[in-house]
């Protein structure tokens, strides 16, 4: 039954991780295509930089080694998407896959069955997590076979891995975060606009406190600023601190979701 439920899920949401994946996909390979001219122009890109003011640059990862490394180019031009379009995804089949039972009057016919309410929200959840996982190994294996085809210059492949774990690691913060907030609503709806909202709220929030040093310590609230997105650094590598802080985001937020949905009051 559990693997029927698993399943099912997988195939309700393959047309949207289909259509998102696509996307993601697509924007990289686009974007990673014109790697070869932008790195052979950086005197140009060095002067043009240069008119944009030092917080602007600070809000979007913009440095001038940025255009002088792969990895530099890829955090500016490829992590956007895979973050923030990641992200949002992960936030939006999360917030569902539990709640829209309840909205779509299908709870009390899957309570009815041999399963428990642990049972049916691990599962659910599990589903979740193959779809996620699927779409950042899928944007992985695409980060680098571009960065293969396009880039004139080596890049480290180890580098590209550890930043897209980082990338796992916010997708399932949103999808922690999405879930719970579903739950705790009365009444199921449709979280599909407010796990949007959410996601880019906390973009914005890391952006704007890049901009100056003043409310740079407000961006710690936005699991963004945890990504470590510092590629062309020596020594980059995996934060333990950073790992801390997501891990205790997701466990957490999963866990008080399996909590809230067991004792969750089903409404017709």
């Amino acid at each position: 039954m559990r693997a029927t439920l698993f399943t099912q899920e997988l195939k309700q949401y393959r047309t949207s991780f289909l259509i998102w994946s696509l996307t993601i996909v697509a924007l990289i390979a686009m974007t990673m295509a014109a790697m070869p001219t932008m790195l052979s122009n950086t005197a140009n890109l060095r002067a043009l930089l240069k008119a944009y003011p030092e917080g602007f640059m600070r809000a979007f990862s913009f440095n001038l080694s940025t255009f002088e490394d792969p990895l530099g180019f890829y955090v500016v031009y490829g992590t956007l998407y895979v973050a923030l379009l990641g992200g949002i995804f992960s936030s939006f089949v999360a917030a569902g896959i539990v709640s829209k039972e309840q909205g779509q009057g299908t709870a009390e016919f899957l309570l009815a069955k041999p399963l428990t309410r642990t049972q049916v929200s691990l599962t659910k959840i599990a589903a979740y997590l193959a779809l996620v996982l699927g779409l950042n190994i899928l944007t992985f294996f695409t980060a680098w076979l571009c960065l293969k085809a396009f880039s004139p210059l080596p890049f480290r492949v180890d580098g590209l891995l550890i930043l897209s774990f980082y990338a796992l690691l916010l997708a399932l913060s949103m999808g922690g975060i999405g879930l719970l907030l579903s739950l705790l609503v009365r009444r199921a709806r449709s979280f599909t606009g407010p796990a949007i909202g959410i996601v880019i709220g906390f973009y914005l929030l890391d952006a704007v406190a890049k901009i100056t040093e003043k409310y740079d310590a407000f961006g710690w609230i936005s699991p963004f600023k945890w990504m470590d997105v510092r590629v062309t650094e020596p020594g980059y590598g995996l934060s333990w601190w950073r790992m801390l802080l997501f891990a205790a985001l997701i466990v957490g937020s999963f866990t008080a979701s399996v909590v809230l949905y067991n004792n969750k009051d089903i409404l017709s």
